[in-house]
């Protein structure tokens, strides 16, 4: 007998051929039931109503509001390099704010990326948006001199409240457009 009869006709590989031929078999078995008797998941109707949809209506760009522009650069110069922080407190919304008090507000620890921004020079603006009562503008701060870092975007969201003399502007948003990158050298 050679070697590959007197492997096929041992006990022990007879033992493993009859435990991979009923994993195969069991698989075989598993696989016909889902070819053949399971439907998938079943597809749920959208009901439709005849009622026209819902459009937002288009907003109409305006001018910016120098007020807005100025809240913005306050914003700038106190919050987001935070200094005299309890006049920042009273520029941001109630969506930036959040249900932070003054004293709270005043310890710094703000939902405001701050960046260490050289305000002697103005800062390149793009309006990305302006609406009555809202706008989003992109600001490129450059930092302050001898700061090791590169120049960033930011996404800075304005919000008008109130009605005629009452109407103010007030921050609503301030995101880092990508991260600041920190330069070598």
């Amino acid at each position: 007998m050679n070697a590959l009869g007197s492997r096929v006709s041992s006990p022990r590989f007879q033992r493993r051929f009859l435990w991979i031929a009923a994993l195969v078999l069991v698989g075989g078995g598993v696989a016909a039931l889902i070819a053949f008797v399971w439907t998938g998941p079943k597809k749920e109707t959208v009901a439709f109503t005849p009622q026209p949809a819902q459009i937002a209506p288009k907003e109409k760009t305006v001018p910016f509001d120098p007020k807005a522009k100025e809240i913005g650069e306050r914003f700038i110069e106190t919050a987001v390099q935070r200094k005299n922080l309890e006049e920042s407190y009273h520029l941001v919304a109630p969506a930036l704010r959040g249900s932070m008090t003054l004293a709270q507000w005043k310890t710094g620890e703000i939902p405001v990326i701050p960046y260490p921004a050289d305000t002697s020079r103005a800062a390149p603006v793009k309006i990305d948006y302006s609406y009555k009562n809202k706008a989003l503008l992109v600001v490129l701060l450059l930092p302050k001199h001898g700061v090791h870092m590169k120049p960033q975007t930011f996404l800075l969201g304005l919000s008008a409240f109130g009605h005629g003399k009452n109407r103010h502007w007030r921050v609503d948003y301030w995101a880092a457009f990508g991260a600041p990158k920190i330069s070598q050298g």
